[in-house]
């Protein structure tokens, strides 16, 4: 059996959930073909004009990158830079683009990578923002549950945080009437009908919401089978952002800065007082400003993080946390390593046509 571009996006998918995502991100594969026969993967931070190249160049015809090639759709596919012109090198160059970003991001795996890098002891996630999810419920006679929550779990329902084929049932009585036009599989048309039923519950990605349904109805035995959907929030599972890490006895915000520097081969960017003791030390990938509120409210002195907006850090300061900005493209290319594993894990897929980019930051201090 040949391996595809959709087997590879499977893979990234398997790893990380797209529903663990942001609603406003775009992951997935966005440009290029599913069916396409892959000749090799490419795995990189950025799906930029260069990594295009070095893929194609390589004899890879997918690009397996943290960041999406656009949070936006470009209107116009042209040559040039910016993401208009990545799509057309892309497509130009037959190199289709795989991503995985805030669903990355929120791996359990990827919150420990730069603890683990620090020789920092993890003791818990910090975000507690709940999931938007899709809650659908069926009802349907005892001898077809099993038929239906399969068929449900096949399209995407049943998954919360490691947990796969999660549902819920429960015994009921249904009572219907057929009307006289009805091909009912219980009851006669026209007679008052009462029969065992049952409920059954399994969650979803809301992007995936239509497809369970239309599974459910598919896999029902009835004529009209009855199939509700209600948007909820759930409280996040192992799959959060953020790490809280008991630091080392002695620890000083100086010291922190300098470990991290020498960590990641940065100079780091800190707020904050250098003498300051640290007991508990928050780490986090990318942009973290939107974590500083749970990084304080979890007692941690200092955040270790790819970068926080000017305004953010000030206020952090102020509240008595200090900040230690490595780079967001810094913090983030540790996680290139979960998606070449995720990589290998497709069957069929020669070891020898996976490659990974070399680490490097974009930017420089003098």
């Amino acid at each position: 059996m040949s391996v595809t571009v959709a087997h590879v996006e499977r893979a990234i998918a398997d790893a990380f959930p797209p529903e663990r995502a942001e609603g406003w991100d775009r992951g997935g594969l966005l440009v290029g073909d599913p069916a396409a026969e892959v000749t090799g993967v490419y795995v990189a931070l950025d799906p930029t004009l260069e990594a295009i190249d070095a893929a194609a160049d390589a004899g890879c015809n997918v690009l397996v990158t943290h960041h999406p090639v656009y949070l936006s759709a470009p209107e116009r596919i042209v040559p040039g830079r910016g993401p208009a012109g990545c799509v057309h090198r892309a497509l130009t160059r037959g190199v289709a683009l795989v991503n995985a970003h805030t669903n990355l991001d929120r791996s359990p795996e990827g919150q420990l990578l730069l603890p683990r890098a620090l020789g920092l002891e993890p003791l818990s996630a910090i975000e507690r923002s709940l999931l938007p999810t899709r809650l659908v419920t069926v009802w349907v006679p005892e001898s077809a549950a099993s038929a239906v929550t399969t068929a449900m779990q096949a399209a995407g329902a049943g998954r919360i945080g490691e947990y796969r084929g999660c549902s819920f049932t429960g015994n009921g009585i249904g009572a219907f009437t057929p009307g006289e036009s009805s091909a009912p599989c219980i009851g006669t048309p026209g007679e008052p009908t009462l029969t065992p039923e049952v409920r059954v519950e399994m969650v979803c990605a809301p992007q995936s919401a239509g497809a369970v349904v239309a599974a459910a109805t598919a896999a029902h035995p009835y004529e009209e089978p009855l199939v509700s959907v209600a948007e909820v929030q759930i409280a996040r599972g192992a799959a959060r952002m953020g790490m809280l890490c008991e630091a080392p006895r002695d620890m000083t915000l100086s010291s922190l800065a300098g470990l991290a520097s020498a960590t990641f081969s940065v100079t780091a960017r800190v707020w904050g007082d250098p003498e300051a003791h640290i007991g508990r030390v928050a780490t986090a990938t990318g942009s973290s400003g939107s974590l500083v509120g749970e990084v304080l409210a979890a007692g941690a002195q200092a955040l270790v993080c790819g970068e926080v907006r000017y305004h953010d850090a000030l206020d952090a300061v102020a509240q008595g946390l200090s900040i230690v900005e490595i780079g967001h493209d810094m913090s983030e290319w540790p996680l290139t390593s979960l998606l070449a594993d995720a990589v290998r894990s497709v069957e069929g897929l020669a070891a020898d046509r996976i490659m990974t980019a070399p680490t490097r930051a974009a930017w420089w201090t003098v």
